[in-house]
């Protein structure tokens, strides 16, 4: 090998090439096995160098004692790597022809070759950069750690999430340290959050992430293909919005009280009692999370109350409706947790929605094999808001700030415009540019063999190789995805044309709250029966108006909700639009701890029974209590209903 190096250098001269140089990139190609890698490294004289290499690096030797090491092991017992065929020596592209839908490379290497066990963790690292003569080829130091939820504990094939030390373009993407590696484990077609983002960016939703593929080595390892993405943060390449008074929120029960209870940046929102994680501003005080928190509320509020208006000086409504929109469209049932859920709020500014982010959940996910299974678009008629989005009749539960709008007229009939704009070119357009990175993943490459031979191959091929997946293949998974896409559309133009518009806004503005009284109800269950009991409990609306001092009701501006046995609202989490189970206390509880339950989705009609698990003949009565909450002019009417169960 020192003998191929040495005779290398003498190709300086025929390229034009003196030992003194001002300062450039000299890239060195290290071609093996049919493969090119290119490694650049800032130099000014080529006299400083000397070179060397084993069976497993290429190193390039600086006569001052400074060892630069190329980062490129080589592993004979893999598949992907082999000899050393040649070293050949260039300058720097002239021009960039920023074909962002090839497969670039990544070659990272960690010092000492420490392996990547950790989330919290950084591992120092030199992280080379193959722009395949479309982008400039880099190479920098930096670090890497882990980084997701499931993806990181369930799967083989791991996210990680890399720092430069420096701030640097990633293959064309604007400057910064902070980038993300996305395995796509789950998603055969690797499409799913390029589609996604395609369509995000097309419909509005601001800084969703650009694309870009590698197939990437660390430590020599083949470790397949993985999207290249920006970390969602405040920056002016990234969410840019003003550093001293900007708020970057999310809604996600990993990063908020649920999974990290001890951050210090979270909380449960006060109205909606949803799981919130400050982004940004760092190093927050109590005092800073608690404005944060109140601040929220009122929009919290403004939403509940359904008033248009007030939501509209508050909040960017369309950012709002298009990130409901593409939630249902791409069926992502982690809106019911909530999780990935980006918003922000500039100085002097709105709260809006974006990025858009994270979505192999989505696409009819089969979650009933999710450790070990990549089973989506079987079916492309359930839905997160149904029917009838306000009355939660779809086939999950999602918080009702996502749906409380529905109540309010001027709301739904923006709704369904914004849908008219868009659906003619939705799938249309965003999969047409979506095939051209599935192109890029199929580009046909040649593979010199062993007997002098040549070998056809694809990123493709070589990923499906790597993380074979119960005979998937992706062709046949990405044709599944483009009918799944193309059905689902359908199906939602019908669906959302028909959505009910309320006879009226409900725009007043709440003022006062008044409790103005109690219906008692009381039914006998049969315990033997168990879940399903043959009567109803009914509440006429004669009765209830009378209970308000209304002249008539509006189901429009009538909402019902679960009580716990202190007074406190629960969340509706029944089958049906309302209604929860309850424990033996009288608390909303779930399923595993609930002793009897109410569901309906009728306001005044609700089915009931019991778990025949948790309680018995010989238990005491129990006692549910469900609340009508009535905007009647800007004063909040409650109206609780006490139902004593007596099992039998």
């Amino acid at each position: 090998m020192r003998r191929v190096l040495s005779a290398l250098l003498l190709l300086f001269s025929s390229f034009g090439l003196s030992s003194t140089w001002a300062q450039d990139w000299l890239h060195v190609h290290v071609n093996y096995d049919g493969y090119e890698w290119a490694f650049p490294y800032s130099i000014t004289d080529i006299s400083y160098f000397d070179f060397d290499a084993d069976s497993t690096t290429f190193q390039m030797h600086r006569s001052d004692n400074q060892r630069f090491v190329i980062p490129f092991a080589l592993n004979k017992e893999d598949s992907y790597s082999s000899a050393i065929d040649s070293i050949t020596f260039s300058a720097s592209l002239a021009e960039e022809t920023k074909n962002k839908y090839k497969i670039f490379a990544l070659n990272i290497t960690t010092e000492d070759g420490a392996d990547i066990s950790s989330k919290v963790d950084y591992v120092r690292c030199y992280i080379s950069i193959d722009g395949r003569g479309e982008y400039q080829y880099d190479s920098r130091p930096g670090k890497i750690r882990g980084r997701g939820n499931s993806t990181w504990l369930w799967y083989d094939k791991k996210p990680y999430r890399i720092k430069f030390d420096t701030s640097s373009k990633m293959l064309g993407i604007d400057n910064n340290r902070d980038w993300v590696l996305l395995a796509n484990y789950r998603d055969v077609t690797d499409m799913m959050n390029v589609f996604a983002s395609i369509t995000a960016k097309w419909m509005g939703i601001p800084f969703t992430t650009p694309i870009r593929f590698a197939e990437v080595f660390i430590n020599g390892e083949y470790k397949g293909i993985y999207q290249i993405a920006e970390q969602v943060e405040v920056g002016g390449n990234r969410v840019a919005i003003d550093e001293d008074e900007g708020v970057l929120l999310t809604l996600d029960v990993d990063d908020g009280p649920v999974e990290s209870p001890n951050s210090g940046d979270n909380f449960f929102t006060s109205v909606y009692n949803m799981p919130m994680a400050v982004k940004y501003p760092k190093d927050l005080t109590n005092a800073q999370l608690q404005q944060i928190k109140d601040d929220f509320a009122v929009l919290e509020n403004a939403i509940k109350s359904r008033n248009y208006h007030a939501v509209d000086s508050l909040m960017d409504i369309p950012s709002y409706i298009a990130m409901d929109q593409l939630q249902e469209y791409l069926y992502n049932v982690e809106l019911a947790a909530p999780r990935s859920i980006f918003l922000f709020r500039d100085k002097g500014g709105k709260y809006t929605f974006g990025p858009a982010w994270d979505w192999d959940a989505g696409y009819d996910f089969d979650w009933s094999n999710m450790y070990t299974g990549h089973t989506f678009f079987t079916n492309y008629r359930e839905t997160l808001f149904g029917s009838d989005p306000y009355r939660q009749n779809g086939d999950y539960r999602v918080s009702k700030f996502f749906t409380d709008m529905f109540g309010n007229a001027q709301f739904v009939q923006q709704y369904k415009e914004q849908w008219n704009q868009i659906k003619d070119s939705l799938y249309i357009r965003n999969w047409a540019e979506t095939q051209r990175y599935v192109d890029g993943l199929n580009e046909l490459q040649t593979k010199k063999t062993n007997k002098g031979g040549a070998d056809y191959t694809t990123p493709q091929i070589r990923e499906e190789e790597r993380w074979p997946i119960r005979n998937m293949n992706a062709s046949t998974e990405t044709g599944k995805m483009k009918k799944w896409l193309e059905n689902r559309l359908a199906y939602l133009n019908g669906l959302i044309a028909n959505y009910p518009e309320p006879e009226d806004g409900g725009d007043d503005d709440i003022k006062e709250t008044k409790m103005m009284g109690t219906i008692q109800k009381s039914v006998n269950v049969n315990y033997w029966s168990g879940y399903r009991q043959s009567g109803q409990i009914s509440v006429s609306k004669e009765e209830l108006a009378a209970l308000l001092e209304v002249e008539s009701i509006r189901d429009s501006r009538m909402n019902l909700v679960p009580l716990n046995s202190d007074g406190s609202e629960g969340n509706n989490t029944a089958a049906g639009t309302y209604g929860a189970w309850f424990d033996y206390e009288g608390d909303t509880n779930d399923w595993s701890w609930g002793h009897v339950y109410i569901e309906s989705n009728d306001l005044y009609n609700w089915n009931y029974g019991c778990h025949p698990d948790n309680c018995s003949p010989w238990d005491e009565s129990h006692v549910a209590t469900m609340q009508y909450q009535y905007n009647d002019s800007g004063t909040l009417k409650l109206a609780n209903v006490k139902v004593t169960f007596h099992i039998q």
